[in-house]
């Protein structure tokens, strides 16, 4: 793992040093540059693969084709085979040498043999040409800009800060879609002028011109007819242990990130039947009681598979480091999970440098209970007129005795919404009403309203990919939203802070394209089901973790708002530097305020979303170009 930048345009050794050595805690082991007429690509190494011999950039026999990689190629080992049977001949035993070589092979469609998360940079002296990709679910981060005609890359933006004429401002367009969502779906940012390279995309510069191609894309409709559920899983099984063998591929030790869920113990159950040693595994908790611990199931998977378990308690004043984790995410995730992430993955880096993770399953294989319910509310809306769905169901509903989670999900169910509506009701922060209102003077008129809802349409519309039922395209929306820009962004700079590489076995294109031909009804059955990973688990993972329900992991952030972190968020939110620049409206943000101290309607998330956005905005555009984390 490590962190790559470059500039294609005028460069010179300390620009280029600078820029690399804002990613150090990506790669603290080892720098590298490479510098030409017009051209600079530097990186930042996290040594796992080849750990003496790996340093980068790594060139081709002639040094005409020049390359630094941020990812693993889990493939390598067969890829190299091929290559030297065409003659190729290899210096060194890392990953990264094999992609200079398919290049001289195959070209650009090189990209279609790896497997594995990536994002690399590869120059053509020959053609004076600049080669950027990502992988194909978005599992490692590039981001890209202009300056002044010179085009700038990184696996983070902070890199760009050092560039000379680069200006770290904020993209009033995309405010939107941040506040709605609590984070900006790509290709845009918060960052006028950059740019997220989509995942599964490649980007060419030559001569002045910059296109963005597409390679790969998940296709959902195209299923196997008459699939039955046990020959799924079986070869649904054999799939992922294979895959998540091909993720312990390291010259340094692995471990695992675990929950007390069915991903991360499927991860762990096969991670425990390919190695000969003990399983290092990490989990978080809290110190407030209930359901924001899960300290007790994760401890019964570590128990079940003889694995060496590591436990890491939160305390509430650990959200001190939140200003911090701003600058390590470039962009403001408002997810509050990032904290527990980072902390977790700072402690396992006290024994592995190496996470597997569960991440992706949700996704993968329908696990949300919000699909269901989306799924039900379009039966109903079918079946009953809206008036009496609205006017005699829902009111009846308010007058249940059911916790306010249910009761929102009841809701939303009964109200008569469009599609676009439904979805922002149910992940959305602010709604398009309140997004109008929150601005301040300095961003009323610039901010377009009602994008996010237009960007969402646009999945919806698209996203599914010639799917018709509501399950496969609220899967494919979250795939190509949700899971790039908020789980994965999130997974990737915060492990990266901590100097951890996490693996992500899920995600392996392999098992996404197989699990997409195949029918709903081999998927799911009922709520957060997950069906067709619980079959094919049955008798490996404990049945007891096979039986539970999903459960979110809960940060116990509305009691962290208002109690622990409450002075703070107060003292960001309302104070001068808040009030001068003008981005929200003081008023609005004070109510929101005392609307969730006096616990009328907690808006924890709606509070952390403004924080995060303030937090943001003092590490990277008061007094942006410093390239020192606040």
């Amino acid at each position: 793992m490590c962190g790559i930048c470059g500039v294609v345009g005028p460069i010179d050794e300390p620009v280029l040093r600078r820029m690399v050595g804002t990613m150090v805690h990506r790669g603290p082991d080892d720098a590298g540059q490479y510098l030409d007429d017009g051209v600079g690509l530097g990186v930042r190494r996290l040594s796992i693969v080849d750990v003496a011999g790996g340093r980068q950039p790594i060139t081709n026999e002639d040094a005409t084709l020049v390359v630094v990689f941020n990812g693993e190629i889990y493939n390598h080992r067969e890829l190299r085979t091929r290559l030297e049977s065409h003659g190729h001949r290899f210096r060194t035993r890392c990953d990264t040498e094999v992609l200079v070589h398919l290049y001289e092979e195959y070209g650009d469609a090189a990209v279609h043999l790896l497997q594995g998360m990536f994002a690399y940079a590869l120059w053509d002296e020959r053609r004076h040409r600049l080669l950027l990709a990502r992988d194909r679910l978005g599992i490692k981060p590039l981001y890209y800009t202009d300056v002044g005609g010179s085009l700038l890359f990184a696996s983070e933006v902070k890199a760009f800060l050092h560039y000379p004429g680069f200006r770290a401002e904020l993209e009033p367009g995309a405010l939107d879609l941040y506040l709605a969502l609590h984070y900006v779906p790509g290709p845009d940012t918060l960052f006028r002028g950059v740019r997220k390279l989509p995942p599964g995309h490649l980007l060419v510069a030559q001569d002045g011109h910059v296109s963005v191609l597409r390679y790969w894309d998940l296709v959902l409709g195209d299923f196997q007819p008459g699939t039955t559920l046990d020959e799924a899983a079986e070869e649904f099984g054999a799939l992922f242990r294979d895959t998540v063998k091909r993720h312990l591929v390291s010259d340094v030790p692995v471990g695992a990130l675990l929950s007390g869920g069915v991903d991360s113990g499927s991860v762990v159950a096969m991670m425990a039947a390919a190695s000969d040693r003990p399983v290092e595994t990490f989990t978080v908790g809290f110190e407030l009681p209930g359901r924001h611990n899960e300290l007790a199931e994760a401890g019964r998977v570590a128990r079940h598979f003889a694995t060496t378990h590591h436990e890491l308690l939160l305390r509430p004043d650990a959200a001190a480091l939140l200003g911090d984790l701003m600058w390590h995410m470039d962009e403001p995730v408002a997810d509050p999970a990032a904290l527990p992430t980072y902390l977790i993955c700072r402690f396992a880096r006290q024994h592995v440098p190496v996470v597997l993770t569960g991440e992706g399953g949700d996704e993968l294989l329908g696990g949300y209970p919000r699909y269901a319910w989306f799924a039900l509310a379009k039966r109903l809306q079918r079946l009953l007129p809206a008036a009496l769905r609205e006017g005699l169901l829902l009111p009846l509903s308010r007058l249940a005795p059911l916790s306010g989670r249910y009761q929102r999900a009841l809701e939303n169910v009964l109200a008569e919404r469009d599609d676009v509506a439904r979805h922002l009701h149910w992940i959305g922060v602010f709604d398009p009403d309140l997004r109008r209102t929150l601005l301040g003077p300095a961003l009323r008129g610039g901010v377009t309203p009602g994008l996010a809802e237009a960007r969402i349409a646009s999945y919806f519309g698209d996203g599914g990919r010639r799917s018709a039922d509501v399950f496969h395209r609220l899967m494919a929306l979250d795939m190509n939203t949700w899971l790039v820009d908020d789980i994965l962004t999130k997974m990737d700079k915060m492990s990266m802070a901590a100097s951890v590489e996490a693996r992500v076995p899920f995600l392996d294109h392999r098992l996404v394209e197989f699990v997409a031909t195949l029918p709903l009804e081999v998927k799911v059955k009922n709520v957060g089901s997950k069906l067709l990973l619980r079959r094919a688990m049955r008798g490996v993972v404990p049945p007891a973790t096979l039986r539970r329900r999903k459960h979110a992991f809960q940060v116990p952030l509305d009691a962290w708002v208002s109690g622990s972190l409450r002075d703070f968020v107060g003292d960001i939110l309302l104070d001068r530097r808040a009030h001068e620049r003008g981005w929200l409206d003081r008023k609005r943000v004070e109510d929101l305020l005392s609307t969730h101290a006096a616990s009328r309607a907690p808006r924890g998330q709606s509070v952390w979303t403004l924080l995060c956005l303030e937090l943001w905005a003092r590490a990277f555009l008061d007094g942006a170009g410093h390239g020192v984390a606040p």
